[in-house]
């Protein structure tokens, strides 16, 4: 408890020093007659604008009435005259009264009281309030022109305000001194429970490090650790401190300065800054309780529909709650779609109640961020719209195999921007998805997740005519079930995809619930293709014949040639003898040309 106790004083002679910090003596602008100034202004607007006018007549009703203007008891001048509303009695007490609080502030400088001359009317005033007027009435009855009367009555209140003063300035300066002594104990005690506040609280931050702080880490990164956290406090600690023994110090440098007439223009500064800034800090502050409630409101508002969100995608992505032709796969890229909606809306209704957000910087930042979103943005915002297209289409997922174009392999990551594809060689490919968009996707996964349907591995080998196409159908097949990876069931097939000129295309179609090792695959199924092709005396070798074919011996499988079918020779003549043989055909057609 005995900290809350210090802390308590601490408060309590912050308060005392503030309300010594008043001026001793009040001001006597207060007490000034406002009927003066009421004069002063009527004496300005036209008698139509129905204003009071001093009643001056020609000659005094009364002369005999005199009523004296007293100071200190003793009889300054005389009042003869009234002014409407305003009896020579009253106007003696109002100006009696003003010249006392005069005297008694001891900051108003005698220098200060002037005449004033306005048409039938002479104010004695100070440099910022009206003391006492005289007017033409006031002149008649003491028979003098009014300037001169006025310049003797400001001579006789000078005079009575400095014998004033005179008499009761042996008061005045010990009790400043007595006042000055108050603040210097309140302060020296105030820096004295703050220092001992301070050393307990570094005390207490240090028992913490053991007790409170903890480490604050974002999976396996350390943002700050024990002793981070508690230098940070310490420091904290320190920064308010010295923000208070500042504000201490200029309130004690404002009120002490006002004693000696030397520095009381600058303490008078010091105080009016001190004071309008804690003033203008405060009325801003009450101004913008508003904002700050709508700010608050909108911030919670927008936790808790976030926070609904959360809870409805996160039912859907464990599959708890189901929406007819809404999938899993949607759930969080929803979620995060609508996170930032809803947060760019609530940003849109917070803006304008920031503060400053009127201002010409604020509204030049805004600017300048918009003209960066603009002229830069195209083309994140067309990426942004291809991934959201790619996960809305169901395209892939992460960890399907895929070929985007010439790009084959499985996918890594899949952002909102671009995704990132891993090879069969482990080179990492990344694709803006602004490119994925305007590419043909080929999936080799989503059919056995979606449609439970196993993948067909397909590869073509092209032989001759001379083999029988059920042989080459059933080496096949055979070498599909002979690979490990291959389904029995459904059985691998063979089609027909073409009848060349020289051969024959056959394609093998297997079945495989593997996709992700295609490669692998194919390597064990082009093995025992060869294997089971050899094994039957089958060459995998497509025939391509040249110029020199004599076309005597048939390609067919021997299945459809006769039983007694013997293939012929391949006939082979010299060059020199084809030579001759075109000779001899040539001189056989002259004789035949000669006869036509």
């Amino acid at each position: 408890m005995k900290k809350y106790w210090q802390a308590l004083i601490v408060l309590s002679l912050m308060t005392l020093l503030m309300v010594i910090r008043i001026p001793l003596v009040s001001s006597p602008r207060a007490i000034s007659g406002q009927n003066h100034v009421a004069i002063v202004k009527a004496q300005n607007i036209a008698p139509n604008q129905g204003e009071i006018i001093p009643k001056t007549p020609e000659k005094p009703d009364n002369i005999n009435q005199q009523v004296p203007v007293i100071l200190n008891g003793e009889t300054l001048f005389l009042y003869s005259s009234e002014i409407e509303g305003f009896s020579p009695q009253k106007r003696a007490e109002r100006t009696a009264q003003a010249i006392e609080a005069i005297a008694k502030n001891f900051e108003i400088p005698l220098d200060s009281l002037k005449i004033v001359k306005l048409e039938g009317l002479r104010v004695i005033a100070t440099e910022e309030d009206a003391v006492f007027s005289l007017l033409e009435a006031d002149a008649q009855a003491a028979n003098r022109p009014l300037d001169e009367l006025a310049t003797e009555y400001l001579q006789i209140v000078k005079n009575a305000i400095a014998q004033y003063r005179e008499q009761n300035r042996v008061n005045i300066p010990l009790q400043r001194i007595i006042f000055a002594v108050i603040e210097v104990i309140i302060v020296i005690a105030l820096l004295t429970l703050l220092k001992k506040m301070l050393t307990r609280l570094y005390r207490q931050i240090e028992a913490w490090r053991t007790s409170l702080f903890r480490p604050i880490r974002i999976q396996g990164l350390q943002l700050f650790s024990v002793d981070q956290e508690a230098n940070l406090f310490t420091g904290l600690v320190k920064l308010i401190y010295w923000g208070i023994v500042t504000t201490i110090i200029f309130i004690y440098l404002s009120s002490v300065t006002r004693y000696f007439p030397q520095t009381r223009v600058l303490g008078e500064t010091i105080f009016n800054y001190l004071y309008s800034l804690l003033v203008n800090a405060g009325k801003a502050a009450i101004a913008y309780l508003p904002n700050l409630f709508s700010i608050i409101l909108a911030i919670t508002i927008t936790y808790y529909i976030i926070r609904f969100c959360k809870l409805f995608f996160n039912a859907i992505d464990a599959g708890t709650l189901s929406i007819p032709g809404f999938y899993r796969d949607w759930a969080r890229p929803t979620e995060r779609l609508l996170v930032i909606l809803i947060s760019v809306f609530a940003l849109v209704i917070i803006f304008p109640l920031l503060p400053g957000a009127d201002s010409p910087a604020f509204r030049g930042i805004s600017i300048f961020v918009g003209a960066l979103f603009t002229l830069g943005g195209a083309s994140a915002i067309a990426n942004l719209v291809g991934g959201f297209i790619i996960i809305y289409t169901r395209a892939f997922q992460v960890g399907d195999r895929v070929q985007i174009g010439d790009v084959k392999g499985d996918i890594l990551e899949k952002t909102i921007l671009s995704t990132r594809i891993r090879t069969t060689k482990n080179e990492i490919i990344t694709i803006p998805n602004a490119s994925l968009i305007n590419s043909n996707i080929k999936n080799f996964t989503t059919a056995l997740r979606d449609i439970n349907e196993p993948l067909i591995l397909h590869t073509t080998i092209t032989l001759g005519y001379d083999v029988p196409w059920r042989q080459v159908h059933q080496v096949l097949i055979e070498a599909a079930r002979s690979s490990p990876s291959i389904l029995e069931n459904p059985a691998p097939f063979v089609l027909q995809k073409a009848l060349g000129d020289f051969s024959v295309s056959y394609e093998l179609n297997a079945y495989t619930n593997q996709p992700s090792i295609m490669a692998q695959i194919y390597s064990q199924l082009h093995q025992n293709i060869q294997d089971k092709c050899n094994e039957a005396g089958i060459e995998i070798l497509s025939p391509q014949y040249s110029a020199l074919r004599d076309g005597n011996q048939h390609t067919i499988p021997e299945d459809y040639l006769p039983q007694n079918y013997t293939a012929p020779g391949f006939r082979f003549n010299p060059l020199g003898q084809l030579f001759n043989q075109s000779a001899n055909q040539g001189n056989q057609q002259k004789p035949m040309d000669n006869q036509d």
